[in-house]
């Protein structure tokens, strides 16, 4: 947790906001990284993978090098069904269908095979998001965001929506998705507890829900961090770990765009790039008062000190 707490304290009092959701940006903007596979042969793989050739008869798969975690997520006997476990699956095809239409995030409900905490959880996630479908708003888009292209949509053009897609942990055909998920955190392979985790962006897993931690404050804690400004432009500084997905994130953010609108490269509006993440804010604030007071500060430092708290069983 010194990371994030070292980047915010930098980064304070210096911070610009951005009006569009987190969820939009990060669809725009924050490329997925590409996950590290090592097999005798492969044929080409999509651009979220990077291949290496090894001499053993097996697939092995690495997290993105960005996770600092060079040990083997998942590994399995060489040949082509595995490899298509490996690069797609139902369960994501379905996500990024719906990351397609527009929604905000896919929750991806992990089962334990607990028949009772499943349903349990369940029932309290399906409640909450239903909940929070009717009474949240997005933020209002500032006309000169659009006119810099951070968004190439307008702001009727987004959608508050959130939804579940359910997976089971034994599952065959989503094995190497599941190994991802629980490599998104370094404890979440010792928890046999059902599980949620808010997928957005380019297939990008904000954080896990787990157990008893899957509760009305820990999911509107997600939720509000995900449809709220994003005040922090730098996906590394975020919250979240890129999941591989066999998705061509850029022709379907231009299948969305505005006609006749293109969409800039980061880089060409880095002077615009605020450095800390606010949480929670429903409205862009005004051009005079685009600078964090300390209260957003503390808001931030309370959210990354007690969000492994709130998602852990108690």
């Amino acid at each position: 947790m010194i990371r994030p707490f070292f980047f915010l304290l930098l980064a304070a009092g210096t911070t610009l906001a951005c009006s569009v959701p987190v969820f939009r940006y990060a669809l725009e903007h924050w490329e997925a990284d590409a996950y590290r596979v090592t097999a005798p042969a492969v044929a080409k793989l999509p651009e979220n993978y990077v291949f290496t050739t090894g001499t053993e008869p097996k697939i092995e798969l690495r997290q993105p090098k960005s996770a600092r975690n060079d040990a083997v997520i998942w590994s399995a006997p060489f040949s082509d069904a595995n490899v298509a476990v490996l690069v797609d699956s139902p369960a994501r095809k379905e996500i990024a269908e719906r990351l397609g239409s527009g929604e905000s995030a896919v929750f991806v409900f992990l089962e334990s095979g607990d028949a009772t905490k499943d349903a349990t959880a369940l029932k309290t996630l399906e409640e909450r998001l239903d909940y929070l479908g009717g009474v949240m708003n997005l933020p209002k888009l500032d006309d000169q965001d659009i006119k810099n292209g951070l968004v190439s949509i307008p702001g009727d053009g987004l959608r508050l929506a959130f939804s579940i897609v359910k997976v089971k942990r034994d599952d065959p055909a989503e094995a190497a998705f599941v190994a991802m998920l629980l490599a998104s955190e370094e404890d979440l392979c010792g928890f046999n507890e059902p599980m949620a985790f808010p997928i957005f962006g380019q297939g990008r897993a904000l954080y896990a829900l787990v157990g008893k931690g899957i509760r009305a404050e820990t999911i509107d804690e997600a939720a509000q961090f995900l449809i709220g400004s994003c005040s922090c432009q730098v996906k590394e500084q975020n919250p979240g770990i890129d999941i591989a997905m066999a998705v061509d994130w850029k022709q379907m953010v231009k299948d969305q765009a505005t006609p006749g609108q293109k969409l800039p490269e980061l880089k060409d509006v880095a002077d615009l790039l605020p450095q800390t993440v606010q949480i929670g804010q429903a409205t862009p604030p005004t051009p005079s008062h685009r600078y964090w007071p300390i209260a957003g500060l503390i808001i931030v430092l309370g959210f990354f000190g007690l969000k492994r708290f709130w998602t852990r069983p108690q």
